[in-house]
Formats: C-alpha cells, structure tokens, sequence
C-alpha cells in the first residue's frame, strides 16, 4: 500500500508542476522572461539536478523497481534508468521554478505601473511551422524607467522601429509584465 500512495502523491505533485508551468505562461500577454531564465539556470538548476541524483535513485529502487517485469542484473541498465529519471524530474523542476519566479512577480507584493514609449529594436518570431510548435514572438526595447534593454514575449508580430506603448507593471522581482 506505500507505493500505491506514494505514487499517488507522485503524481499530484507531478501535476501541480505541470499545471503550474502551464498557467505561467498564460497569466501574461506581455513578459519580461530573460532574466529570470537566467535567476533559474544561475541559481537553482545545478542544486536542483544534485538534489534530483539521489531522490532519483531512492525512487527508483524503492518504487520503480519493485513494479518492473524483468530484473536487470546490470548496472548500466539501472544507471541509465536513474539517470533518465534525473533528467526528468529536473526539467520538469526547473520549469517549475522558472514559472514560480514568473508568477511570484506578478502576483506577490504590489507592482509599480509605468507607460513604456520607445520603438521596437528587435523582433524574433519561434516555433513557425507544423512540427515546430505554437508561434510565439518576441521583441527587444530600451526601456529608460528601468535603464536597460528589454526582452519581451508579446501576443502578436512587430515590425523593426514599430513603436511600443504600452503600461506595463514592474513586479515584485523588477521584472516587466502587463495582463493586458
């Protein structure tokens, strides 16, 4: 009965993850997502890859293993189990945390509003095409209230020297982001 409950709670945790990935994404039609790609990759994905190591292999051996048909008798065969086991739940870490940092900005603390008017200085459209998935677009601008250049996800395509005005809020972790 443990691995049935275990499993259980595995997989709502699993869900949450997902769920929580998902709507990070959907919560904003304009994202500063930049920086915190970086807080995620600089600060947390090694800890969150040497964490993954050892609760890999306890889940595999405690749980995975137990419910397998054949028995691997080598080691490699169970080291690349836990190692593919690894890799999966640290991606799936790693967004979450990444959608944590996104959603704790806009939501936690107050926001600063700031009407943003300046010209689009890059554009850079990703995933065009069938195979390639959803279309999503991005631009580049000088952002004077902030002092830096900005990279933004935005809802629709812009043209190289477009201006952009819009009010956007500065959130809890300085990043720019706007619901509307």
């Amino acid at each position: 009965m443990p691995g049935k409950k275990f499993k259980n709670i595995f997989y709502l945790l699993l869900v949450i993850c997902l769920i929580t990935i998902v709507s990070s994404f959907y919560a904003f039609d304009f994202i500063e997502l930049d920086p915190a790609v970086n807080w995620t990759m600089k600060y947390f994905a090694l800890p969150i890859l040497i964490l993954m190591i050892p609760l890999s292999y306890i889940i595999y051996q405690k749980f995975i293993r137990q419910n397998e048909k054949k028995r691997y008798l080598s080691g490699i065969f169970v080291f690349f189990r836990v190692f593919i086991l690894t890799i999966g739940l640290s991606i799936v870490l790693i967004g979450t945390t990444l959608s944590l940092i996104i959603l704790s900005n806009g939501y936690l603390g107050a926001s600063q509003s700031i009407t943003i008017n300046t010209t689009v200085i890059e554009y850079e459209i990703t995933g065009e095409g069938i195979r390639k998935g959803p279309t999503k677009h991005y631009i580049k601008i000088n952002v004077p209230q902030v002092d830096r250049l900005v990279e933004l996800k935005v809802d629709r395509a812009y043209i190289i020297g477009e201006p952009f005005i819009k009010t956007m809020n500065i959130g809890k972790w300085g990043l720019l982001y706007s619901n509307d």
